[in-house]
């Protein structure tokens, strides 16, 4: 089963990147971002699978670190300024 388990949490990335992405044409349009770092998460778990080389390791693993960081970094600005307009319009009200 171990050899498979890449696979598997790359088909799993997938398929949240394909739900979100049909979440993000029909609701909100942020998920666009969070689709394309899952599909980015798709994309590197299928190359360490399909590579000899280790992608979790030395300089590609902060590589990966540094992109997972950065979509981290968006998501928590993003919401704080969803927070602070919703705030707004409920002050209004």
């Amino acid at each position: 089963m171990d050899a498979y388990t890449g696979y598997i949490y790359a088909a799993l990335w997938l398929i949240l990147a394909i739900y979100l992405l049909i979440q993000a044409i029909k609701n909100y349009k942020f998920l666009f971002v969070i689709s394309g770092f899952f599909f980015f998460m798709f994309c590197w778990y299928l190359a360490n699978e399909l590579l000899s080389i280790d992608l979790f390791s030395g300089v590609y693993s902060l590589i990966f670190k540094g992109v997972a960081i950065a979509v981290l970094i968006v998501c928590a600005v993003a919401y704080l300024i969803h927070k602070k307009r919703q705030n707004a319009e409920n002050m209004e009200d």
